[in-house]
C-alpha cells in the first residue's frame, strides 16, 4: 500500500508560488528531484519578478554618467536647457520601451508558468496511474500464484484419484472372476438339482404305478387263493354248499355291495391324496428356497448395518478433528486482528508525525536570496565603495547570507525528517501487509475447515440415514426369514401328514380289496353253486386245478412286482441321497458368493462415486485453467499499460525540461531589462 505525503517549502511571500513535493513512494528520486527542480525554479524567479524595485530616478549624487537624468551640471558644470530636455526624453522613451517588452515577457513568463504547471500535473495524474497498475499488477500476479497453486493441487488430487480408481477396479476384477466361476458352478449345480428332481418325480411315479401293480397282482392272489379253497371246499361239500349258498347268496350280495362302496372310496381318497401329495411337495420346496432367501437378505442386511455403523464413526471422528482445529484458528485469527489494530494505530501516529513535520516553519531561503540580490545590486550601485553606505550594506549582506545559510539548513532537515519519518511509515505499512497476508490464510483456512465441516456433518446425516434404513432392513429381513421358516415347517408338516395319510390308506386298501374280491368270490361262487349244483364232479376238479395253477403264476408275479418295487425304492434313495448333496452344494455356492456379490456392490458404489468425484475435480480444473488463462491476459495488459504510462511520463518530462529552457531565457531577458530600467534607460 502506497500513500503519498507532500509537504511543500515556501519560496516567496506569494502565495501561489509553487513549493517542493516530497513523496512516500520514493521509489523514483530521480524523478523527484527533476520535479522539484522544476518547482523551486519557478518559484525564484517569480518572486525575483515581484520583489524587483521599480527604476526611480535619484536626485542624489551619482556615480557614473548615466544614471536617469543626469546631472550635467555635476560633470560639467552649466548646461543648456534644451540638452537636459533631450536627455529626460530620450531616457523616458527607453524606459517604456524595455517597460512594454518586460510587460510581454512578463505575460510569457505567466503563459510558461501555467504550461509548466499543467505539465506537472499531468505527470502526477501519471504516477497516480502508474501507481495503480502496478496495485492491479500485484494483485494479478498474486490472484495468478494462487490459481497455479490451486491448479498444482487439484491436478495431484486428480492422480491420486487415477491411481485410487484404478486399485478399485483392480479389485472389481478380481472379484467378477471369483464370482463368475462361482455363478457357472451354481447354474451347473442347479440344472442337475432339476434332472434329479425330475427323476425321482418319475421314480416315485413308477415305485406307485408299480405298487398299484403288486397291490392287484396280490389281490389277484389272494381271490386266486381264495378261489382256490373255495373250489376244493366245492368239491369236499358240493351238496351242503348248494343248500347253504342258497340261502346266503342274498346276504352275500348285500355285503359284496357294501365292500364294493368302501373300496372305491378308499381308492378315491388315496387318489386324491397321491394327487395332493406333489403340489404339497412342492410347496415345501418352495418353502425351503423362500428360507434360505431370507436368511441371505438377513446376512446381506447386517453387513450393510455394520457397514453404515462404520461410517457414522469414521465421519464422527474427521467431525471432531475439524471442530477442535476450528477455535484454535479463531483465536489465532483474533491475535493478528488484534496486531492489524495495533500496526494501524502505530501508521495513523507516524502519518501524525509526518504532518506535524511538514507543517513545521521555515524561513523562506528563496525571499532570503532575493533581498540579498536587492542588497548587492543596491552597493555595487554605489558610487563610493569605502562610505559609511558601503559598509552598512556590507553588514547587512553578510548577516542575510548567514540568514540564508540556516534557512537551508532548516529546509534540509525538514526535508531529511519527513524522508526518515517516510521510512518508517513505509516499514509500518510493510509489516501491515504481512499480518493482513498472514490474516488472510488463517481465514481462508478457517473457511476451508467450515466448509470441510458442513460437508462433513451432511455425510453424517446420510450415514445415519444409511444407518436407519439398515437396521430397518435387517429387522424385515428377520421378520421375513421367521415367517419363511414358519412356512417350511408348515409345509414339512403338510407333506408328512400327507404321506401318513396315505401310508394309512394304502395299508388299509389291500384289506378292503380282499374283502370285496373275497365278498364277490363268494358270491360268485355261491352263484357257481347254484349252476354248478348240476354239473358233476370233474369239472369241479378242472377248476380246481386251474385255481391252483392261477394261484402258482400269480405268486410269481408278485414275487416279480415285489423286486421290481424294491429296485425302484433303492433307486429312489440313491436320487434323495443325490438331491440332498446337490442341495448342500447350491446352499455352499450361494453362501459364498453373497458376500463377495456385496463386495462387488460395495466396489461398483465407491468406483461410481470416485468416477463422479473424478469428472468434477477435471470440470474444476478445467474451470481453472480458464482462469489463469484470463488472469494472465489481464496481466499482460497491465504490464503494457505500465509501459505507455512510463513512456507518456519520459516524453512529458521532455516537455517540462523545454518549457523551463524558455522560462529561463524569458527571466535572463527580464533581469536585463529590470537592469536597464534602473539604470535609466541607459545599457548596464
Amino acid at each position: 500500500m502506497s500513500k503519498k505525503i507532500s509537504a511543500r517549502v515556501a519560496t516567496g511571500p506569494s502565495t501561489k508560488s509553487p513549493g517542493v513535493t516530497v513523496s512516500a513512494s520514493s521509489a523514483k528520486p530521480a524523478l523527484a528531484r527533476r520535479v522539484a527542480t522544476a518547482v523551486i525554479l519557478p518559484g525564484v524567479l517569480t518572486s525575483m519578478l515581484v520583489l524587483a524595485p521599480q527604476a526611480l530616478a535619484e536626485t542624489a549624487p551619482v556615480s557614473g554618467i548615466c544614471n536617469g537624468v543626469t546631472n550635467q551640471q555635476a560633470h560639467r558644470g552649466n548646461a543648456q536647457p534644451n540638452l537636459l530636455r533631450a536627455a529626460a526624453k530620450q531616457n523616458a522613451e527607453q524606459i517604456a520601451a524595455l517597460t512594454a517588452e518586460r510587460a510581454a515577457l512578463v505575460t510569457t513568463q505567466t503563459t510558461l508558468s501555467a504550461e509548466i504547471k499543467a505539465a506537472e500535473a499531468e505527470i502526477s495524474a501519471l504516477d497516480t496511474e502508474y501507481a495503480a497498475l502496478v496495485g492491479k499488477i500485484d494483485a494479478t500476479t498474486m490472484s495468478l500464484t494462487k490459481l497455479e497453486a490451486d491448479k498444482a493441487t487439484l491436478t495431484a488430487a486428480i492422480a491420486a484419484a487415477n491411481t485410487e480408481l484404478t486399485t478399485l477396479q483392480g479389485q472389481r476384477t478380481t472379484l467378477v472372476n471369483q464370482i463368475t466361476p462361482l455363478e457357472t458352478q451354481l447354474t451347473a449345480a442347479q440344472s442337475e438339482l432339476t434332472g434329479l428332481n425330475t427323476k425321482k418325480t418319475q421314480a416315485l411315479a413308477d415305485k406307485a404305478a408299480k405298487e398299484a401293480d403288486l397291490a392287484a397282482a396280490k389281490t389277484r392272489l389272494q381271490n386266486l387263493t381264495g378261489a382256490a379253497a373255495a373250489a376244493q371246499t366245492m368239491v369236499n361239500n358240493q351238496v351242503a354248499a348248494i343248500e347253504k349258498a342258497t340261502q346266503e347268496l342274498a346276504g352275500l350280495v348285500a355285503q359284496g355291495d357294501t365292500a364294493q362302496a368302501l373300496v372305491d372310496a378308499a381308492e378315491k381318497n388315496l387318489a386324491d391324496a397321491r394327487a395332493a401329495l406333489p403340489a404339497l411337495e412342492a410347496a415345501a420346496k418352495t418353502a425351503d428356497t423362500n428360507a434360505a432367501a431370507a436368511t441371505a437378505a438377513v446376512v446381506k442386511a447386517e453387513e450393510n448395518l455394520r457397514l453404515a455403523e462404520q461410517s457414522v464413526t469414521t465421519l464422527t471422528q474427521q467431525i471432531g478433528a475439524v471442530e477442535a482445529k476450528l477455535p484454535v484458528l479463531q483465536t489465532e485469527i483474533a491475535a493478528l486482528q488484534g496486531d492489524i489494530t495495533t500496526k494501524n494505530a502505530e501508521i495513523a501516529a507516524k502519518e501524525q508525525e509526518i504532518a506535524a513535520a511538514t507543517a513545521m516553519p521555515v524561513a523562506d531561503a528563496a525571499a532570503l536570496k532575493t533581498e540579498l540580490a536587492a542588497l548587492e545590486a543596491e552597493r555595487k550601485a554605489l558610487a563610493n565603495n569605502s562610505g559609511a553606505r558601503a559598509k552598512e550594506l556590507q553588514d547587512l549582506i553578510v548577516a542575510k547570507k548567514a540568514e540564508i545559510a540556516a534557512a537551508e539548513q532548516q529546509a534540509a532537515t525538514k526535508t531529511a525528517l519527513i524522508t526518515a519519518l517516510n521510512g518508517d511509515l513505509t516499514k509500518l505499512q510493510g509489516q501491515l501487509a504481512t499480518l493482513n497476508s498472514q490474516l488472510s490464510a488463517k481465514q481462508q483456512e478457517s473457511s476451508n475447515l467450515q466448509q470441510q465441516l458442513l460437508g462433513l456433518q451432511t455425510s453424517l446425516v446420510g450415514a445415519n440415514e444409511q444407518v436407519t434404513s439398515a437396521t430397518a432392513t435387517l429387522a424385515d429381513a428377520k421378520a421375513a426369514q421367521t415367517a419363511a421358516n414358519t412356512a417350511l415347517t408348515n409345509a414339512n408338516a403338510a407333506v408328512t401328514a400327507k404321506k401318513a395319510e396315505i401310508a394309512a390308506l394304502e395299508a388299509a386298501l389291500p384289506g378292503l380289496t380282499g374283502d370285496l374280491t373275497a365278498a364277490k368270490a363268494e358270491i360268485t361262487a355261491k352263484q357257481g353253486e347254484l349252476k354248478a349244483l348240476e354239473d358233476a364232479l370233474p369239472g369241479l376238479q378242472a377248476t380246481l386245478t386251474a385255481a391252483n395253477t392261477a394261484v402258482t403264476n400269480e405268486t410269481a408275479e408278485v414275487t416279480r412286482l415285489e423286486g421290481e418295487v424294491a429296485k425302484l425304492v433303492t433307486t429312489l434313495g440313491t436320487l434323495n441321497t443325490s438331491i440332498t448333496a446337490t442341495e448342500n452344494a447350491i446352499l455352499s455356492l450361494q453362501n459364498q458368493l453373497t458376500p463377495l456379490q456385496t463386495s462387488l456392490n460395495t466396489l461398483n458404489k465407491a468406483i461410481s462415486d470416485k468416477e463422479a468425484a473424478l469428472t468434477t475435480a477435471k470440470a474444476d480444473l478445467n474451470a481453472l485453467d480458464a482462469k489463469i488463462v484470463t488472469e494472465s491476459a489481464t496481466l499482460r495488459t497491465l504490464e503494457s499499460a505500465k509501459k505507455v504510462n512510463r513512456d507518456a511520463v519520459a516524453a512529458q518530462k521532455v516537455v517540462v525540461a523545454g518549457l523551463l529552457a524558455q522560462y529561463k531565457v524569458v527571466l535572463d531577458r527580464i533581469a536585463v531589462i529590470d537592469g536597464t530600467i534602473a539604470l535609466g534607460g541607459c545599457l548596464a
